[in-house]
């Protein structure tokens, strides 16, 4: 009897939602480098309008954004039951902000620390959350 070749691993899917073009595309180049794929989004409505979301992976999203900050996003993912990890980036996180992404479960990152840092928040996220699913 002749077996199969297992199949390859799924990659990693990291969802980068940011209006800033040049950071979406730093991001991606970054997750990319690492072997992660990556879909990006330049507003929160576009993400919430895809049709689905992966069950693993991981959400790296900026707080301040026109008409939608991160936060909401991630409010309204949470209560889609989309429960991925999910990282919020941004250059002032305030007490309150801390405070409302840890009740959602959200770790909060300083836009500087968007390299090394966040990829290490990435790949712990994500190696938990699969810890988790198995």
């Amino acid at each position: 009897m002749k077996t199969q070749p297992a199949p390859e691993i799924a990659k990693q899917v990291v969802l980068v939602v940011d209006d800033d073009e040049s950071v979406r595309h730093s991001l991606r180049s970054l997750m990319e480098s690492e072997g992660f794929a990556v879909c990006a989004f330049s507003n929160g409505h576009d993400l919430l309008n895809k049709p689905s979301l992966p069950a693993t992976g991981c959400l790296v999203v900026d707080y301040h954004m026109p008409e939608m900050n991160g936060l909401e996003l991630l409010s309204a993912l949470r209560r889609r039951g989309v429960s991925i990890p999910a990282i919020l980036f941004t250059g002032n996180p305030t007490k309150h902000v801390r405070d409302r992404a840890a009740a959602i479960a959200v770790l909060v990152v300083e836009k500087p620390g968007l390299g090394s840092y966040l990829l290490d928040c990435v790949r712990e996220a994500v190696a938990k959350h699969g810890h988790l699913l198995s």
